[in-house]
């Protein structure tokens, strides 16, 4: 019974400290978070400051990439430079804390709903047009 004991006792202090370090990260992740509710992440290698960056596959019928293409066409109506793409490309980098922070963030936004939306440093999953217009204007 005392083996049992201490296993139950590890068991609780393990979950404790996983349960306390996810609460951080959000803690922290929330400072981060614009009010429009994007958070930072690594740019595409070349990407164009002051350009909206919405990645959808292209010629794809589905819901997502057809509030894509319609985000698109909003932000344009609007005047806010844009592209739309496909893919992702990134240089190697030093893997340091600050880094592997900012690619996971990344990898959290861009695993999200269709389309994803990057802005000068900033990134979201499935953001309305007036978000998007929100943070273009904050980030220029």
């Amino acid at each position: 019974m005392t083996l049992f004991r201490l296993l139950v006792i590890i068991a609780l202090v393990v979950a404790g400290v996983q349960l306390w370090q996810s609460r951080s990260e959000e803690k922290a992740l929330r400072a981060l978070t614009s009010a429009a509710g994007f958070v930072p992440v690594p740019m595409p290698e070349g990407a164009a400051r002051n350009t909206v960056i919405v990645f959808a596959p292209k010629n794809c019928p589905r819901e997502g990439a057809q509030r894509a293409r319609a985000m698109v066409q909003k932000l344009s109506d609007r005047g806010i430079a844009n592209v739309m793409s496909d893919h992702y490309g990134a240089q190697a980098f030093e893997p340091n804390p600050e880094t592997v922070a900012a690619f996971k963030r990344l990898n959290a936004v861009m695993t999200g709903e269709i389309p994803i939306v990057l802005i000068n440093g900033m990134g979201k999953a499935n953001p309305t047009a007036d978000e998007v217009e929100s943070e273009f204007r904050r980030t220029q």
